[in-house]
């Protein structure tokens, strides 16, 4: 493959993740803006607050929002800016890359019930290791969490949510344009990267050492976990994207355990890291790192060993379902995104007014 080749390969499959995500893009800086501007710090409190209700209502949330990992942390972001309990921001970014509704559908059309189930339960039993270790590990009270973002969250509140007629759409459009610009160089690095990985590293290569680790004496299992794991973060590849891998993978024999252990990985890719970053203090963030990798690897041996061998294996659906559902979502997205707009431009008339 020549270098032109090679750039034009990785740029166009850039350019489908992308495509591939979209929905989930613009419902999550959609969600997050409202979220910074529609709802106050009281009404996060109450429904993402602490204790096991604020983290059932994250999970349920993530449930039905987002399935991108991009458009996820944007919306986390915006929670947690807002003043939620930081262990129901993380059971809602989990949730909607592991169990929301759209993927699950994608998964069980594509490859059968048995990869639905490890989404979904795989992702209860992350959220519970997450919500568990920052528990036992972060005594602090709640607001010391939240470090100068709460302070910035409070202020930013009372500049917007005074007047009525400034909390409109047109301070949602301007929030998540402001959000937009904000992580566009994560954006565009993580697409591009996983683009380029994706069209040079060939897939054989993937499953090759997946089977070489776990062909390694005593530990080998352990490592075929860890592995999934670090390919997922190598890959750059967003939560829609590893569809097809995932496909392929579960096509050339990978255990079940290793295949999703590399589904769950894409909240750990490093664009991703750059923007919890910029969204939380640094020890919320490496906490859920180490919380998370040992959620995945555990959930991953978990779903083996419950239905690692159930009857009904892999069913390999049309990738045509797939390209069908991004279809209708992304013309769904931008009309939304149109909606916003006509709505931000008589809002912000009617504030002149």
């Amino acid at each position: 493959m020549t270098v032109a080749h090679a750039l034009i390969a990785g740029i166009l499959q850039a350019a489908m993740f992308f495509w591939d995500s979209l929905f989930g893009l613009i419902f999550g800086f959609l969600i997050s803006a409202v979220v910074q501007v529609m709802l106050t710090p009281a009404t996060l409190h109450r429904y993402l607050g602490a204790g096991i209700k604020g983290v059932l209502y994250g999970t349920g949330f993530g449930i039905i929002s987002s399935a991108c990992s991009y458009g996820a942390a944007a919306a986390a972001r915006g929670f947690y800016r807002s003043g939620a309990d930081v262990r129901s921001v993380f059971a809602f970014l989990i949730a909607s890359t592991n169990m929301n509704v759209a993927i699950l559908i994608l998964f069980w059309s594509l490859l059968g019930w048995r990869f639905v189930f490890a989404e979904f339960f795989g992702g209860a039993i992350i959220i519970a290791v997450v919500t568990l270790g920052f528990t036992l590990l972060l005594h602090e009270p709640q607001r010391s969490l939240y470090d100068a973002s709460a302070e910035e969250a409070e202020a930013s509140c009372s500049h917007h949510c005074a007047p009525s007629a400034v909390r409109g759409w047109d301070t949602v459009a301007a929030t998540a344009l402001a959000d937009v610009r904000m992580l566009r160089t994560e954006l565009i690095v993580g697409y591009l990267i996983a683009g380029f990985a994706a069209a040079l590293v060939p897939p054989a290569w993937l499953s090759g050492a997946l089977y070489t680790v776990g062909k390694v004496p005593l530990v080998g299992y352990v490592l075929l976990l860890a592995v999934g794991l670090l390919i997922a973060i190598a890959t750059f590849i967003c939560s829609m994207g590893n569809v097809p891998i995932a496909r392929f993978l579960a096509n050339a024999g990978i255990p079940l355990g290793a295949n999703t252990t590399f589904i769950y990985g894409d909240l750990l890719i490093l664009p991703l890291l750059a923007i919890y970053r910029k969204s939380f203090p640094p020890r919320v963030t490496w906490t859920f790192v180490a919380l998370f990798t040992i959620g995945a690897m555990l959930a991953g041996a978990i779903v083996e060993r419950v239905i690692g061998s159930a009857f009904g294996g892999v069913s390999m659906g049309s990738m045509a379902i797939n390209d069908r559902f991004t279809l209708v979502s992304n013309l769904a997205a931008l009309l939304m995104v149109v909606a916003v707009g006509l709505a931000a431009r008589h809002s912000s008339r009617a504030a002149s007014a």
